[in-house]
């Protein structure tokens, strides 16, 4: 999986290199903390499970067993119990029971039904796969890598069942961690399945021809390393086994361990006491928060009711009150809804609880759902509290974070060894260890067919028959086997034994490629949540490797019967006496049987490696825990919390603090209970995303497996916070959210918000339309024509001076998502940009300037699918600052979802902001347009329809229609009207190098005396100068696209009266109509009539749409509306219904179509 990170693969996982002559390799380095011994790493990684008393879940491995996937009843796979979310607990150890049986049922369902698909058809396609498969098929072992994590066996596969080329760097095949099932070609799961995880997959590897990957197996047990066994390895492209590994483990090592805060967390109890340590001195100094107050604050009773009465603060109250939640209060829980300052509250938490840190005191444990909410947390501790280690290494942060992740810390610093320390013990026997299975696999790296001294060791050949063998082969000759073939046994079996070919060959796919699935920044949090920290090799494993290369066999006879023929055979004396013809199937039973012995023995050998790799990771961890216990604040991601477990509970924590709580599924967070734990804070907002389940039937009733931690106490009622004061979103835009916060008010800060550049003061809108939705080839739901009126209207944004980094578009389908950025990229306006179009579920915690949201669903069954559930809406609704703009069928949503209802009717009134037409603003004449299909943008140069007339650089008049970008970003493509010295007009085009037509070669003849430069300056939107096409009057024009043209020309001289014709725009009309051309003028003429009739029309319905249907006063063309009835609203007062009709046709056309208001369900 860490295959695209190759590009700082080497500043990254490659050890610093010594100066030249410097005899130390860690001069240079700063001195590192005392090292000290901390037994409590050996005590935490010690096995448990051997206790008779433990629950039978504690013994389970951490990797699957066969037995769990290959399922006798696939219809009934739910085998686990059902997860409490009212009331408390029966009791602790069902609590840890229950919820590890939840999550390892997520965990390996997809899988699982991976295997079960396989087994019921095995020779389906990919593309045909219900499951979502990912099948690679000719799979050979090829080598061993001997790494300090464990024995690593590399696999070559194929891709023929994909039948498309990889774009590895983007796609979440094979990501290090991923669980992974093989079964030998013949079987395809009907009774054998290996279980493994992906170990390492470096780019290298799976973009050579044929791919290659590196997997651990599941436990010694299910070690294999016959390069001649041809299997079928497969994953599910759902869920991601390693972020859900470690947190299975601590649920395992907390049934040993006390359960500390089990009276909130198991038993619901709703009155919160003060943590332990405050309730022995209550006295904390408030003096870094309220400086400005003027009052003394450094020695306040925050438990006994002296909090300061209205302090001087930069918090709001409702901050505030979540502040001294926080301190005071040994499980802590603050409900920030969207843009209330959640960060900010924990960041002054952090830094008034590390003012009052004791120096014996251990650091305070920080962690976030995410690497992104992580580094930003971070970045806000470093401003005062520099010194913070971030524990995983996946930070993209280069300047602030990652000089402070802890490998970087420790290669920063030079240490010894701790004393008594187990890491070096470790090397020393995985080097034994090494040596010992290099030997034992030597006969299977020679490339020659086994000896007959093999033979003999396993015991399969006696003394006799091996000496008897080499002297029948001392006078045999045989041309058939290459000369590096010297063996007796070689010579004995002759040419029946013949080149194994098993081995994965390379394929061509021709030019189609695997449609990526995921964004490369989407793909790198995804990968980053089961990624080792810095110090371990993320692209490919450190340590000794083999290759295989064992090409020699016989003919393969497998029955009982052929076995019996074969033992028979082996009681001969003289093996020279086997006829013909038996000589090869016997030596291929003989080398099964070695390699039986040798798989034997190497499985004993790789659980005594296990153990060692153990032991080394244990000396590690003891090396790792001072530079921990010399820091104040150590972060990482929630999964983190579990992989590192063991580590940060050497340092007995007692305070730990989680932001994004309630994104996280609930076992992560009760993995963070450290033994030691007092102080538990809990940061986050049910009412946004819910955590995410691999297996959607655990989502809900009765499993109900996506309700976090915090989102379960809140709801029974258990103490909690929450903020009210948002500082994100325009007030417009914030009252779409009062039907999920009616209490949210709106900071001063936000009614200042600038307009969006070419919408106005519109701030929000709902365009409403009926398009049907549609399916990609993944099923997953998309609307065509929305997402080209998306793509538009984003052009339009961009012209009228937006960047695009300040434009996001949401979507709840990964199809639409695809959809639009397909559009976004081929817009010959946008070329070159980069874009932000992402899901709803991955821009939780994030903000834009301005957000598109293309909802998609419009069936006839009303079905709305991912619209309906509130927590994702409720993120979709909150993520824009000054312009936020909703494309959707709007009816639909109010007839199924009262959310959405209350949504629509909250946006219609004080000012009106939904329609079917989408309103733009003209930022240089003020005029309003009305876009209603898609075709209204392809005419749109992000002005109005009046024509510029404004003069070019060049002197040509623009004839462009109305535009808010520069005039010096225009090409002329008019004739060019300038003399040349030669006394010539000149033969080009104005935006081209001038040329002479006496010039009969072509070649310009330019004359260098002045140069005007025609060089576009930038859009203001835009990092790249990019290509519109607009309306155009007479000559086309259009706007520079590609590189600066410079124009050389001679000074000007004083024109020829011909030549002020060409240069006088209003003449133009006369001479094409003297030229024949009246028709098209005509023509011209009454286009602009109809458009004009067509403008008026539209802004009058546009002063409808925006005014409340009940106060609006008939104007000529309204009067076409019609009163329909009258109808009784949710908040009982009466509201008129009126049915219209607005034009929806080109200029000239007379379709028209009846405009239905949105709230009108009649």
């Amino acid at each position: 999986m860490a295959g695209f990170n190759n590009q700082d693969f080497i500043e990254r996982f490659t050890r610093r290199q010594p100066l030249s002559g410097d005899p130390n390799p860690q001069s240079g380095k700063e001195p590192g903390p005392k090292l000290e011994l901390n037994l409590r790493v050996r005590d935490y990684v010690k096995d448990t499970s051997v206790f008779a008393s433990v629950p039978s879940y504690v013994r389970q491995r951490e990797i699957p067993t066969s037995s769990e996937l290959l399922i006798q009843d696939p219809e009934d796979p739910y085998e686990c119990p059902l997860n409490n979310v009212t009331g408390p607990w029966e009791s602790k150890r069902k609590y840890l029971a229950d919820h590890y049986a939840l999550l390892r049922e997520d965990a390996l369902t997809p899988l699982r039904n991976v295997v079960s698909e396989l087994k019921a058809e095995p020779h389906i396609l990919e593309q045909d796969s219900v499951e979502q498969s990912y099948i690679y098929e000719k799979a050979f072992i090829t080598g061993l890598t001997f790494a300090h994590r464990g024995v690593a066996a590399r696999v070559t596969f194929s891709l023929r069942r994909s039948g498309k080329k990889i774009i590895w760097k983007q796609s979440k095949r094979l990501m290090q961690g991923t669980l992974i099932a093989l079964t030998p070609a013949q079987d395809m799961f009907k009774t054998t399945c290996k279980v493994g995880v992906v170990a390492a997959r470096p780019l290298t590897g799976v973009q050579s021809n044929p791919p290659q990957v590196d997997i651990f197996f599941g436990g010694s047990d299910e070690m294999e390393i016959d390069p001649q066994q041809e299997w079928v390895m497969v994953e599910s492209s759902r869920g991601y086994f390693e972020a859900y590994r470690y947190t299975l483990a601590s649920l395992q090592k907390l049934a040993t361990e006390p359960f500390p805060l089990a009276e909130y967390i198991v038993g619901v109890e709703r009155e919160v006491r003060p943590p332990w340590y405050l309730r022995q001195q209550p006295f904390k100094n408030l003096s870094s928060l309220f400086s400005k107050a003027g009052n003394d604050y450094s020695y306040v009773d925050i438990v006994n009711g002296q909090w300061p009465d209205k302090p001087t603060s930069d918090l709001d109250e409702s901050q505030l009150e979540a502040l001294r939640r926080i301190l005071a209060k040994e499980l802590a829980i603050v409900q920030g809804p969207p843009g209330t300052g959640k960060t900010h509250v924990s960041t002054v938490a952090l830094k008034i609880l590390l003012q009052n840190k004791l120096h014996n005191d251990p650091p305070i444990i920080v962690a976030a759902h995410t690497n992104h909410a992580l580094d930003q947390l971070l970045r806000h501790i470093a401003q005062f509290e520099p010194s913070f280690i971030r524990l995983g290494g996946m930070t993209l942060d280069k300047e602030v974070i990652q000089p402070r992740t802890l490998f970087e810390v420790r290669e920063a610093t030079r240490v010894g060894p701790v004393p008594g320390g187990m890491k070096g013990q470790g090397l020393g026997n995985l080097r034994r260890l090494i040596k010992e299975m290099k030997g034992l696999l030597q006969p299977l790296t020679e490339g020659t067919p086994f000896s007959e001294e093999v033979f003999r060791t396993y015991g399969i050949l006696t003394d006799k028959q091996c000496k008897l063998l080499i002297k029948g082969a001392e006078s045999w000759v045989d041309l058939t086997l290459p000369d590096s073939v010297t063996a007796a046994i070689s010579k004995w079996a002759g040419d029946e034994l013949g080149e194994a070919n098993r081995r994965t060959m390379p394929e061509d796919f021709g030019f189609e490629y695997e449609e990526m699935e995921l964004e490369y920044e989407e793909l790198r949090e995804l990968e980053a949540e089961g990624k080792l920290s810095s110090d371990d090799d993320a692209e490919g494993l450190r340590g000794e490797r083999i290759m295989f290369n064992e090409p020699w066999t016989g003919p393969e006879r497998c029955s009982a019967s052929h076995e019996e023929h074969h033992e028979s055979l082996l009681k001969t004396a003289d093996l020279w006496q086997v006829p013909s013809g038996s000589r090869g199937p016997l030596y291929r039973y003989m080398q099964q049987r070695v390699k039986a012995a040798m798989l034997e023995k190497m499985r004993r050998l790789t659980k005594e490696y296990d153990k060692y790799a153990k032991d080394l990771k244990i000396g590690k961890w003891e090396v790792d825990t001072n530079y921990l216990r010399a820091s104040r604040i150590i972060g990482c991601t929630t999964t983190g919390l579990s992989k590192y477990r063991g580590l940060l509970n050497s340092l007995n924590p007692k305070i730990v603090l989680i932001e994004e709580a309630a994104e996280t599924l609930e076992a992560y967070v009760t993995a963070a209970c450290f033994e030691t734990l007092e102080h538990l804070i809990l940061v986050g907002d049910h009412q946004q995303l819910r955590p995410h389940c691999n297996e959607k039937e655990l989502e809900g009733d009765p499993w109900f497996l996506d309700v976090s931690m915090f989102e379960r106490l809140v709801r029974n009622q258990v103490d909690f916070t929450q903020l009210t004061r948002q500082r994100r979103m325009h007030p417009e835009i914030r009252r779409g959210l009062m039907p999920i916060y009616p209490n949210l008010e709106d900071h001063p800060s936000v009614l200042t918000r600038e307009p969006v550049p070419g919408m106005g003061d519109v701030h929000s809108y709902f365009f409403n339309h009926e398009w049907p939705e549609d399916c990609d080839d993944l099923m997953s739901k998309i609307n065509r024509i929305e997402a080209v009126m998306v793509v538009g209207f984003y052009n339009h944004l961009v012209m009228n001076g937006t960047p695009t980094k300040e434009i996001t578009v949401l979507t709840f389908y990964n199809g639409q998502r695809k959809l639009v950025l397909s559009g976004l990229r081929s817009h010959p306006n946008l070329q070159g940009e980069i874009f932000k179009v992402v899901t709803v579920d991955s821009y939780q915690g994030e903000e834009n300037g301005v957000v598109l949201l293309s909802l998609v669903r419009n069936n006839r069954k009303n079905n709305i699918g991912f619209l309906s559930v509130a927590n994702r809406v409720c993120v979709a609704l909150s993520r824009a600052q000054r312009g936020f703009y909703i494309f959707g069928n709007g009816r639909s949503l109010c007839k199924e979802s009262n959310l959405w209802y209350a949504l629509v009717h909250a946006m219609r009134y004080n000012p009106r902001r939904v329609g079917f037409q989408l309103p733009l603003i003209c930022q240089n004449h003020g005029v309003i347009s009305v876009v209603n299909n898609p075709d209204g943008f392809n005419d749109d140069n992000g002005g109005c329809d009046k024509d510029c007339r404004h003069e070019l650089p060049c002197g040509h008049i623009c004839a462009l229609t109305c535009h808010p970008f520069a005039h010096d970003k225009v090409i002329c493509y008019k004739p060019c009207i300038r003399k040349l010295e030669c006394g010539h007009k000149c033969s080009e085009l104005c935006h081209l190098n001038c040329k002479c037509p006496c010039d009969r070669t072509g070649r310009s003849r330019a004359i260098l005396q002045k140069t005007i430069d025609f060089t576009p300056a930038r859009f203001p939107s835009h990092e790249n100068t990019s290509r519109v096409r607009g309306r155009s009057r007479g000559s086309p024009i259009k706007v520079q696209a590609h590189s600066p043209v410079k124009r050389t020309t001679t000074s000007p001289t004083k024109p020829h009266p011909q030549d002020l014709i060409d240069m006088t725009p209003e003449a133009q009309p006369y001479r094409d109509f003297a030229a024949g051309g009246y028709a098209q003028a005509d023509a011209t003429m009454n286009e602009k009539l109809a458009k004009e009739r067509l403008r008026q029309l539209d802004e009058e319905n546009l002063a409808l749409l925006f005014s409340d249907p009940a106060e609006t006063t008939l104007t000529p063309k309204t009067n076409e509306l019609k009163l329909t009835g009258t109808k009784q609203a949710a908040d009982g007062t009466v509201r008129n219904i009126y049915s219209g009709f607005f034009s929806a046709s080109k200029a000239g056309g007379s379709e028209r179509k009846q405009e239905r208001h949105l709230l009108d369900m009649d």
